[in-house]
């Protein structure tokens, strides 16, 4: 059957639920059906109370648009956090892979759910789609798994830097290439064959111009390594150390991530319960020497080298297929894969429709047990290769849900497989919250022109959290510090609680912010200019020495701290030119301020200026400003040639609410000197000495150290009262 934006349905049955039409069985029977069941169950109440016209429409909106969830953990980790020594220093070795999890409330399932993303892209493509409707990873999080979100090395918060991986690629992404192989290959003027023209799903029109395409292509960015092979058995250590880490897991990959299927499984066979490739990388064979994976797999009978693999070309009989090569008989089986449930997804109107089939058949030649899922053979139409993104994505993740039911979970529970309860950790350390809506979106996609065409500029990444019970009418923006990312909110991670938590947990809505350059800001020189130096180990050691003098970091604050080790996992280079730096937080901090309204902004460190730059541009919407020992700068401008730094005027933050706090162990003295220039520009501003509060012994990152609970509820209570 044909597919089509469901929004009428959905506002259709909101309107007859609040005309008593249907009752609330029917009413929820129907809501599931179209995948907003969560949502419409919290809108039940309103509905019941005889909304206007114009309310039903509005709650119709909400239930297409908004991913209510309960969570019981949102946090983080690395595997592979190890060191290099470079020339200038040591710093990260580049290889770590960043992963971010969600437990809900309810855990209905024996296993977890591994995502892995596609060729340059980066755990986004699972986490919502790209004109703001909930992701994949909140859908499973509804239908009860826990979910664990990779970013792999070199792409995303895993940073790519070239003293560590080698040249930035020659091209960034390109809108024509978006456009040719995702958002609208049915207009191309060169199709990848006659399946793009029946792409009809993306949810604008897919060209230069639609606001979609450009919330997708500002994350698509490195390539890890060049050398394939070397890629996929860094991913082979990687994964296995995650699953050693997490436990039973069903793994799903997309496109050039596909191979992490089979390297995962192949590494850890008896962790990964499932794998479900969402057109996977292939066809068999070529630059995949050892069939679908560039890197070694273990055969039945054993294989030393890639060249013992005999192969011959396979003609389908179906017209439009693409010819693909398989084992030679008597084919090797694939020893470590033949026990596992492996699914394979193919959509209509994608440039894998020809040759997903010749990967199925190798698997299955190979001794796998493989269902190919192909969409339009179940009425699921128009679909290109990036279906979790389009206008049905919750219909195409139905057939993978009832796979995962049928094939795994309820093989696992006649087996007797147990599922674990969620950590429950103190108050304090708790990192649940009950959502009323997540997502994420970017800011400041400006289209630029190069010689090989049109690429996203510098945006700025921004991640949201709603609760549901909206206890502060004016949300906290959260911006890191130069060389980090929005994680330094986000606490030191492994589950521990951080900042953002808090302040979800107390009824605000938090934006995280990631700055042009850092986190999932990819970085490309043509966009952003030369890079700066790699962080080195050094002046992070010093800083968290300081701190365990103070009391206040449990770990050795040396060389070897594996918690230092999970921070410099994170550390990225900034641009090099600093004026353009400070130019682009200006810009993209009115920007979000446009984009949410009104706002408390809290900063720290270099990200200081961020805020100042902020409240300048946009004085009537920052309601108060946080600066946690944040740059001076541009407040104060150094002096020239030995002349005393001079006190920069903007009267634009004049009246405005500011707290500069101050730790007592950071080696940092320069909050009173910021809070008298603030004052000379009418800013109401207060200094902070948390020390002088009673709270001792902090260092520079006191929202990563043990009190950090303490040093919260300082700012809360200034937040609550004063902003």
């Amino acid at each position: 059957m044909a597919q089509r934006d469901d929004t009428a349905e959905v506002r259709g049955l909101f309107e007859d639920f609040a005309a008593g039409r249907l009752d609330r069985r029917s009413f929820m029977r129907r809501s599931a059906a179209l995948g907003i069941g969560v949502a419409a169950a919290a809108a039940m109440d309103a509905l019941a109370a005889g909304p206007t016209q114009a309310q039903v429409a509005d709650l119709a909106l909400a239930a297409r648009t908004k991913a209510p969830v309960k969570l019981a953990e949102w946090s983080y980790f690395w595997v592979g956090a190890k060191r290099a020594e470079l020339a200038r220093g040591t710093v990260a070795s580049g290889s770590q892979m960043y992963v971010e999890y969600w437990t809900p409330a309810e855990v209905k399932h024996p296993f977890s759910m591994v995502i892995v993303h596609g060729g340059g892209g980066q755990g986004l493509d699972w986490l919502g789609a790209c004109d703001g409707r909930p992701g994949w990873v909140t859908y499973l999080l509804q239908a009860g798994y826990r979910v664990y979100l990779v970013d792999r090395p070199g792409h995303g918060r895993s940073p790519f830097h070239p003293s560590l991986h080698g040249a930035f690629p020659a091209q960034a992404a390109t809108y024509a290439r978006t456009e040719r192989q995702f958002s609208a290959p049915e207009k191309a003027s060169d199709p990848y064959g006659p399946e793009a023209l029946k792409h009809t799903q993306w949810p604008g029109t897919g060209q230069l111009g639609d606001p979609s395409v450009d919330q997708v292509i500002a994350y698509q960015g490195n390539s890890f390594l060049p050398d394939l092979e070397t890629t996929h058995r860094i991913w082979a250590e990687r994964g296995g150390e995650l699953l050693d880490r997490i436990g039973p897991a069903v793994v799903m990959a997309h496109s050039m991530g596909g191979p992490s299927c089979w390297i995962y499984a192949n590494a850890r066979p008896n962790l990964v319960k499932g794998c479900v490739g969402v057109e996977p990388g292939g066809p068999p064979f070529g630059p995949l020497r050892w069939g679908l994976t560039a890197s070694p797999m273990v055969y039945d009978p054993p294989v030393a080298e890639a060249s013992e693999l005999k192969t011959v070309e396979v003609k389908p009989s179906e017209a439009g297929r693409a010819t693909y090569r398989i084992q030679a008989e008597p084919a090797r089986k694939l020893k470590n894969l033949r026990n596992i449930p492996i699914a394979v997804v193919t959509s209509e109107a994608s440039y894998h429709w020809p040759y997903d089939l010749g990967s199925v058949a190798f698997l299955r030649q190979a001794g796998c047990t493989v269902d190919h899922i192909e969409l339009e053979k179940i009425g699921i139409l128009g679909n290109a290769h990036f279906m979790m993104e389009e206008k049905n994505n919750r219909e195409v993740l139905q057939p993978i849900l009832d796979w995962l039911e049928t094939k795994v979970s309820a093989p696992m529970r006649k087996a007797g497989a147990k599922i674990a309860a969620p950590a429950v950790r103190p108050a304090g350390e708790t990192t649940a919250m009950d959502l009323a809506d997540q997502g994420f979106f970017w800011v400041g996609v400006e289209r630029k022109k190069t010689p090989y065409g049109v690429i996203a500029g510098a945006p700025m990444y921004i991640q949201y959290l709603t609760p549901k019970e909206l206890r502060h009418q004016t949300p906290i923006v959260l911006a890191h510090g130069e060389g980090g990312q929005m994680l330094h909110y986000m606490g030191p991670g492994g589950g521990a609680a951080g900042w953002a938590h808090y302040y979800v947990q107390a009824g605000y809505k938090v934006y995280l912010v990631d700055l042009p350059g850092h986190g999932r800001c990819v970085y490309h020189p043509d966009a952003l200019g030369p890079i700066a130096a790699q962080p080195t180990y050094e002046p992070v050691l010093a800083d968290f020495r300081r701190a365990k003098a103070g009391g206040r970091w449990a770990g050795t604050a040396a060389l070897g701290d594996p918690a230092i080790d999970q921070f410099m996992a994170s550390q990225n280079a900034p641009p090099a030119d600093k004026a353009m730096q400070a130019a682009l937080w200006r810009s993209r901090g009115a920007m979000l301020l446009d984009a949410i309204g009104p706002a408390i902004i809290q900063t720290h460190s270099t990200g200081g200026g961020f805020g100042w730059a902020t409240a300048d541009e946009r004085p009537g919407l920052v309601k108060g400003l946080v600066s946690f020992e944040g740059s001076a700068a541009p407040l104060i401008q150094p002096g020239q040639n030995g002349a005393a730094p001079q006190v920069r005027a903007m009267p634009n933050l004049k009246d405005l609410s500011v707290l500069y706090v101050s730790a007592a162990n950071s080696g940092r003295s320069q909050g009173p000197a910021v809070v008298e220039a603030l004052k000379a520009s009418g800013a109401r501003a207060e200094h902070l000495s948390l020390k002088d509060r009673g709270v001792d012994g902090n260092g520079h990152y006191a929202m990563l150290e043990n009190n950090r609970k303490a040093v919260f509820d300082q700012i809360r209570t200034w937040v609550d009262q004063r902003a």
